[in-house]
């Protein structure tokens, strides 16, 4: 037990009072909040996030973005780091869903306003996000806060909630999760951590857990117990799926509970042949936030150019789009839509370029001479053998063969 004890020597009595509060805030733990039920493959990737940040230091004010593609576990990592580390600050904020809370006419403010509340306990209220910001310059600095600002995706909401390191006491983190690495650049957060998909050793764990409500299945359980025996091929087939996307194997775990073997394989193919439309809404946001020359872009790349050299799809699409394609295939790197291999090859994410494909199928569900690209051999020699190209949009046709 510590014992305070005021004398002279120790100041004036407000200053002590504080002091005293600053040591009983570092030694009660705060209430952890609530990240999933079941989590599998977060150690390795919170001790690196972890690693970022000098968070014993309190000299200046850090941040970190967390970004990558939608469903891939940005939000369940930053809360995970966080509540590692929130015991170290005397006051914690977490501002979800940014991007769908800031729509409205009043989101800043309101966000704003979440979080003087969370960090001081207080009711402010203001008129607009500008005097907001006024407030949030005079109030921050009083403390060593940590604040988690999750799926952010306007440089706006970064300039009205979190604009400068000056903005909040020395020591303070600030931890940003996006699908956009632009954005951060753009912010300047210079440490930044892309989440990468689940290896498929723990993508089996998660997918057994949601199948069978089983916290320790391994691979080898299936073909030892009895219980689980014959569902391997099928969870194995799920895996391969999902290709390691968390939200994929939950949705996909979530649909085998309960159900036989047969069951399983008929609800994987009813995925494979029309995607899950939680999943694809997650996905679709990231190509709905694109202008419209990205989206040609990213199409094209999707439906034709996957396992293409990076200078071969520059060269392929430099006919319609000119030099500026350089600009637009590195922004769909920095919307977590498109990766560049260390080889120099362009691939993205299998649910992803499902995505893209299913967008243009959508065009004409029918009559594939009606879209503007073709990627099945099936589709191509239709077409050709039919002559039913679309003339009316011949100069965005694709073939890829």
């Amino acid at each position: 037990m510590t014992s305070f004890i005021l004398l002279d020597r120790n100041g004036y009595e407000h200053e002590f009072i504080a002091k005293i509060v600053e040591e009983v805030l570092k030694r009660i733990k705060p209430v952890p909040f609530h990240v999933g039920d079941y989590l599998v493959g977060l150690k390795d990737k919170v001790e690196d996030v972890v690693s970022l940040l000098n968070v014993g230091s309190d000299d200046t004010t850090q941040m970190v973005g967390i970004y990558g593609i939608g469903g891939i576990g940005k939000t369940t990592l930053a809360l995970s780091v966080c509540n590692f580390i929130a015991h170290q600050f005397q006051g914690f904020s977490f501002l979800e869903n940014v991007r769908e809370n800031s729509n409205n006419i009043d989101g800043l403010r309101n966000l704003q306003k979440n979080l003087l509340k969370q960090i001081f306990g207080e009711d402010l209220d203001f008129t607009n996000y500008r005097k907001g910001i006024s407030i949030l310059q005079q109030r921050l600095p009083q403390k060593k806060v940590l604040l988690l600002l999750d799926d952010v995706d306007n440089k706006k909401q970064l300039e009205a909630i979190a604009g400068r390191p000056d903005w909040f006491g020395p020591g303070s983190t600030v931890i940003i999760t996006t699908r956009d690495k632009g954005l951060l650049t753009s912010h300047g957060v210079e440490k930044t951590y892309q989440v990468q998909e689940l290896k498929d050793e723990y993508a089996f764990v998660l997918v057994g857990w949601k199948t069978f409500k089983n916290n320790n299945l391994r691979y080898t359980d299936l073909k030892n117990d009895k219980a689980f025996s014959g569902y391997e091929d099928v969870l194995m087939r799920a895996v391969a799926y999902a290709s390691g996307l968390p939200l994929a194997l939950e949705v996909i775990g979530s649909h085998f509970f309960n159900k036989t073997i047969e069951e399983c394989n008929r609800a994987l193919d009813r995925c494979e042949r029309v995607p899950n439309e939680n999943i694809q809404n997650v996905l679709r946001w990231s190509f709905d936030a694109l202008d419209d020359e990205e989206k040609f872009v990213f199409l094209d790349i999707a439906n034709c150019f996957k396992g293409y050299e990076l200078t071969t799809v520059e060269q392929m699409l430099h006919a319609h789009h000119g030099y500026i394609i350089k600009d637009h295939i590195t922004r769909l790197v920095e919307k977590s839509l498109v990766k560049i291999t260390d080889s120099g090859i362009v691939t993205l994410h299998d649910l992803v370029e499902d995505m893209g494909q299913k967008i243009v199928s959508r065009d004409s569900p029918k009559d594939p001479g009606e879209r503007t690209r073709l990627w099945s051999c099936k589709d191509i020699i239709q077409v050709l053998r039919e002559n039913k190209v679309n003339n009316n949009d011949m100069d965005g046709f694709t073939f890829h063969l």
